[in-house]
Protein backbone atom coordinates (compact mmCIF):
# COMPACT_ATOMS: atom_id res chain seq x y z
CA UNK A 1 0.00 0.00 0.00
CA UNK A 2 3.08 2.41 0.92
CA UNK A 3 4.62 1.42 -2.59
CA UNK A 4 1.06 1.98 -4.17
CA UNK A 5 1.06 5.46 -2.25
CA UNK A 6 4.39 6.30 -2.99
CA UNK A 7 4.18 5.69 -6.96
CA UNK A 8 1.06 7.32 -6.97
CA UNK A 9 3.05 10.44 -6.03
CA UNK A 10 5.93 10.05 -8.20
CA UNK A 11 3.67 9.60 -11.16
CA UNK A 12 1.51 13.37 -10.19
CA UNK A 13 5.35 14.86 -10.08
CA UNK A 14 6.53 13.34 -13.01
CA UNK A 15 3.70 14.68 -14.97
CA UNK A 16 4.17 18.15 -13.43
CA UNK A 17 8.09 17.83 -14.53
CA UNK A 18 6.60 17.27 -17.92
CA UNK A 19 3.95 20.34 -18.28
CA UNK A 20 5.07 22.88 -19.87
CA UNK A 21 5.66 26.28 -17.92
CA UNK A 22 4.85 29.76 -18.97
CA UNK A 23 7.78 31.94 -20.40
CA UNK A 24 8.73 34.46 -18.35
CA UNK A 25 9.40 36.44 -21.96
CA UNK A 26 13.12 38.21 -21.51
CA UNK A 27 13.14 42.11 -22.27
CA UNK A 28 14.16 43.40 -25.14
CA UNK A 29 16.79 46.00 -23.10
CA UNK A 30 18.27 42.60 -21.15
CA UNK A 31 18.58 41.11 -24.56
CA UNK A 32 20.50 43.94 -26.14
CA UNK A 33 22.50 43.49 -22.86
CA UNK A 34 23.29 40.00 -23.67
CA UNK A 35 23.72 40.47 -27.34
CA UNK A 36 26.27 42.97 -26.25
CA UNK A 37 28.16 40.79 -24.12
CA UNK A 38 28.99 38.68 -27.10
CA UNK A 39 28.27 35.40 -26.22
CA UNK A 40 30.41 32.61 -28.41
CA UNK A 41 30.45 28.73 -28.73
CA UNK A 42 30.95 26.94 -25.81
CA UNK A 43 29.82 29.31 -23.20
CA UNK A 44 27.49 27.72 -20.52
CA UNK A 45 24.44 29.35 -19.82
CA UNK A 46 22.57 28.88 -16.64
CA UNK A 47 18.92 29.54 -15.92
CA UNK A 48 16.16 28.52 -13.53
CA UNK A 49 13.46 26.68 -14.99
CA UNK A 50 10.39 26.47 -12.80
CA UNK A 51 8.12 23.55 -11.75
CA UNK A 52 8.41 21.15 -8.73
CA UNK A 53 11.22 19.32 -9.77
CA UNK A 54 13.56 22.03 -10.97
CA UNK A 55 12.37 23.95 -7.82
CA UNK A 56 13.94 21.03 -5.57
CA UNK A 57 17.07 20.70 -7.75
CA UNK A 58 17.70 24.08 -7.04
CA UNK A 59 16.90 24.20 -3.22
CA UNK A 60 18.56 21.22 -2.36
CA UNK A 61 21.87 22.23 -3.73
CA UNK A 62 21.42 25.74 -2.12
CA UNK A 63 21.47 28.31 -5.61
CA UNK A 64 19.16 30.06 -7.91
CA UNK A 65 19.94 27.96 -10.79
CA UNK A 66 18.41 24.77 -11.91
CA UNK A 67 18.98 24.24 -15.54
CA UNK A 68 22.28 24.41 -17.75
CA UNK A 69 22.97 24.64 -21.70
CA UNK A 70 25.74 25.04 -23.57
CA UNK A 71 26.22 27.40 -26.70
CA UNK A 72 26.95 25.08 -29.97
CA UNK A 73 26.43 27.70 -32.69
CA UNK A 74 25.33 30.48 -34.55
CA UNK A 75 22.26 30.30 -37.25
CA UNK A 76 19.74 32.98 -38.30
CA UNK A 77 20.95 35.83 -36.43
CA UNK A 78 21.02 33.64 -33.10
CA UNK A 79 23.31 31.59 -30.80
CA UNK A 80 22.31 28.15 -30.62
CA UNK A 81 22.19 26.59 -27.10
CA UNK A 82 22.30 22.68 -26.67
CA UNK A 83 20.72 21.78 -23.70
CA UNK A 84 19.80 18.33 -22.29
CA UNK A 85 15.32 18.76 -21.48
CA UNK A 86 12.31 16.41 -20.69
CA UNK A 87 11.99 14.31 -22.76
CA UNK A 88 15.58 14.56 -24.78
CA UNK A 89 18.42 16.33 -26.33
CA UNK A 90 17.74 19.29 -28.55
CA UNK A 91 19.09 22.46 -29.46
CA UNK A 92 17.35 25.91 -29.24
CA UNK A 93 18.14 29.41 -29.83
CA UNK A 94 19.77 31.40 -27.18
CA UNK A 95 16.78 33.93 -26.61
CA UNK A 96 13.97 31.28 -26.76
CA UNK A 97 16.47 29.54 -23.60
CA UNK A 98 16.82 32.86 -21.74
CA UNK A 99 12.67 33.06 -22.20
CA UNK A 100 12.29 29.97 -20.26
CA UNK A 101 14.21 31.24 -17.11
CA UNK A 102 11.83 32.55 -13.75
CA UNK A 103 12.18 36.28 -13.13
CA UNK A 104 14.70 36.56 -16.21
CA UNK A 105 17.43 34.91 -13.93
CA UNK A 106 20.76 33.89 -15.57
CA UNK A 107 24.51 33.87 -15.94
CA UNK A 108 26.48 33.30 -19.38
CA UNK A 109 30.06 31.87 -18.23
CA UNK A 110 33.31 31.12 -20.20
CA UNK A 111 35.97 28.86 -20.23
CA UNK A 112 39.15 30.57 -18.50
CA UNK A 113 40.93 28.75 -21.12
CA UNK A 114 38.54 29.50 -23.94
CA UNK A 115 38.33 26.42 -26.17
CA UNK A 116 40.29 26.89 -30.52
CA UNK A 117 38.46 26.75 -32.81
CA UNK A 118 38.94 23.00 -33.65
CA UNK A 119 37.61 22.03 -30.08
CA UNK A 120 34.45 24.13 -30.63
CA UNK A 121 33.52 22.02 -33.51
CA UNK A 122 34.03 19.20 -31.69
CA UNK A 123 31.58 20.72 -29.08
CA UNK A 124 28.71 20.83 -32.26
CA UNK A 125 29.83 17.33 -33.24
CA UNK A 126 29.38 16.15 -29.79
CA UNK A 127 25.87 18.06 -29.11
CA UNK A 128 24.82 16.92 -32.51
CA UNK A 129 25.75 13.05 -31.95
CA UNK A 130 23.34 13.60 -28.82
CA UNK A 131 20.14 15.05 -30.54
CA UNK A 132 17.22 12.76 -29.34
CA UNK A 133 18.94 10.96 -26.32
CA UNK A 134 16.01 10.47 -23.48
CA UNK A 135 16.76 12.33 -20.04
CA UNK A 136 17.52 10.24 -16.77
CA UNK A 137 14.98 11.64 -14.63
CA UNK A 138 17.17 9.65 -11.70
CA UNK A 139 19.45 12.34 -12.46
CA UNK A 140 21.86 9.38 -12.67
CA UNK A 141 25.92 9.96 -13.71
CA UNK A 142 26.24 6.57 -15.66
CA UNK A 143 22.77 6.13 -16.98
CA UNK A 144 23.24 5.71 -21.04
CA UNK A 145 20.43 8.59 -20.28
CA UNK A 146 21.34 12.40 -19.83
CA UNK A 147 20.77 15.18 -18.18
CA UNK A 148 21.63 18.93 -18.68
CA UNK A 149 24.25 19.49 -16.18
CA UNK A 150 26.12 15.51 -17.01
CA UNK A 151 25.09 16.27 -20.56
CA UNK A 152 27.11 19.70 -19.98
CA UNK A 153 29.59 18.31 -18.18
CA UNK A 154 30.40 15.57 -21.48
CA UNK A 155 30.06 18.51 -23.94
CA UNK A 156 33.03 20.23 -22.21
CA UNK A 157 35.28 17.40 -21.48
CA UNK A 158 34.94 15.63 -24.83
CA UNK A 159 36.18 18.45 -26.77
CA UNK A 160 38.33 20.47 -24.31
CA UNK A 161 39.46 17.62 -21.26
CA UNK A 162 38.48 20.16 -19.43
CA UNK A 163 35.95 19.03 -16.30
CA UNK A 164 33.52 21.88 -15.25
CA UNK A 165 31.23 20.57 -11.92
CA UNK A 166 31.88 18.34 -8.94
CA UNK A 167 30.80 14.29 -8.98
CA UNK A 168 29.19 13.62 -5.73
CA UNK A 169 27.08 10.75 -4.15
CA UNK A 170 22.98 11.48 -3.54
CA UNK A 171 24.72 11.25 0.11
CA UNK A 172 26.75 13.96 -0.40
CA UNK A 173 24.86 15.95 -2.00
CA UNK A 174 21.53 15.55 0.10
CA UNK A 175 23.29 15.55 3.91
CA UNK A 176 25.53 18.70 2.68
CA UNK A 177 22.47 20.87 3.24
CA UNK A 178 20.43 20.56 6.46
CA UNK A 179 17.56 22.06 4.98
CA UNK A 180 17.46 19.60 1.66
CA UNK A 181 13.69 18.03 1.07
CA UNK A 182 14.43 14.40 1.61
CA UNK A 183 10.52 13.75 1.59
CA UNK A 184 9.91 14.63 -1.64
CA UNK A 185 13.34 12.83 -3.00
CA UNK A 186 11.87 9.61 -1.37
CA UNK A 187 8.79 10.11 -3.25
CA UNK A 188 10.42 10.89 -6.45
CA UNK A 189 12.57 7.99 -5.93
CA UNK A 190 9.34 5.78 -4.65
CA UNK A 191 10.31 5.59 -1.48
CA UNK A 192 14.15 4.46 -1.41
CA UNK A 193 17.16 7.61 -2.48
CA UNK A 194 20.13 5.66 -4.16
CA UNK A 195 22.55 7.40 -1.69
CA UNK A 196 25.45 6.17 -3.83
CA UNK A 197 24.11 6.97 -6.97
CA UNK A 198 26.72 9.43 -8.79
CA UNK A 199 25.81 12.44 -9.92
CA UNK A 200 26.61 16.56 -11.47
CA UNK A 201 24.76 19.42 -10.49
CA UNK A 202 24.11 22.86 -12.29
CA UNK A 203 24.70 24.67 -9.02
CA UNK A 204 28.63 22.94 -8.96
CA UNK A 205 29.28 23.78 -12.73
CA UNK A 206 28.12 27.38 -11.95
CA UNK A 207 30.79 27.62 -9.02
CA UNK A 208 33.81 26.23 -10.90
CA UNK A 209 36.84 27.90 -10.77
CA UNK A 210 37.49 26.82 -14.27
CA UNK A 211 34.70 29.51 -15.93
CA UNK A 212 34.70 32.88 -15.62
CA UNK A 213 31.36 35.42 -15.88
CA UNK A 214 30.42 36.88 -19.52
CA UNK A 215 27.05 38.27 -18.33
CA UNK A 216 24.59 37.48 -15.47
CA UNK A 217 20.81 38.96 -14.59
CA UNK A 218 19.34 39.19 -11.28
CA UNK A 219 21.36 36.25 -9.56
Amino acid sequence: MQHGKHSFLAGGLLFAALAVTAWANLDEQTYSRVVASKPAVGDVVFTRVGGPIFARVASTTQSWTSHVGIIVDYQRGDWIVAESGIPCVRKTPLRKFLDRSENQAFSIRRLKTEPSDEEKRAMLKFADSQIGRFYSLGFDLRSRKTFCSKFVHDAVFESTRQSIGEVETFDHLLHRNPDAPLAFWRTWFFGFIPWRRTTITPASELDSPLLRCVIQNHV
